[in-house]
């Protein structure tokens, strides 16, 4: 009997000591999405990229993500996009085999980014905006169902 409850308390240590690891890698992961949060598209505030996104916001917001009018009024602030993206990891631009050299904390970013883009348009669609992507980035069909069940979580 005395063996048993050595055991059970025992037990009860290692599953506390394990539970405690477990939070402190969420809480890590947590931190790092908080501060990509908070880091967020500052360039953006920047006149490097400011001056160009002033010219075009109101164009892009009433452009159909994707379509070819989006693709010409990016041409437009060009500068301001190719130094948005070599300066931001949650755009697969950024890296040298983008989409697939992106860390699962880029990839959260990415999506949660689309996600809000999707707010700025008059018919924004996070699963259009998905689909289109994969042509664009080269995502496998995988890839593709896991960011859908992630945009899920958002909802």
């Amino acid at each position: 009997m005395i063996k048993f409850i050595k055991g059970y308390i025992y037990t009860q240590i290692q599953t506390t000591k394990h539970k405690l690891w477990v939070s402190f890698y969420i809480t890590k992961f947590c931190f790092k999405l908080i501060k990509r949060s908070l880091f967020h598209d500052l360039g953006k505030y920047r006149n490097r990229e400011a001056k160009f996104f002033a010219k075009t916001i109101f164009k892009l917001k009433s452009s159909t993500y994707g379509s070819d009018e989006y693709t010409a009024l990016l041409k437009e602030i060009e500068p301001a996009i190719k130094h948005h993206y070599s300066k931001n990891k949650h755009h697969p631009e950024f890296h040298k085999n983008g989409f697939s050299d992106m860390s699962i904390i880029d990839k959260l970013e990415m999506i949660c980014d689309w996600k809000a883009a999707t707010k700025r348009h008059h018919d924004g669609n996070i699963n259009k905006s998905i689909e289109i992507n994969q042509k664009r980035f080269n995502y496998t069909d995988k890839d593709k169902e896991l960011l859908i069940s992630i945009t899920k979580e958002l909802n």
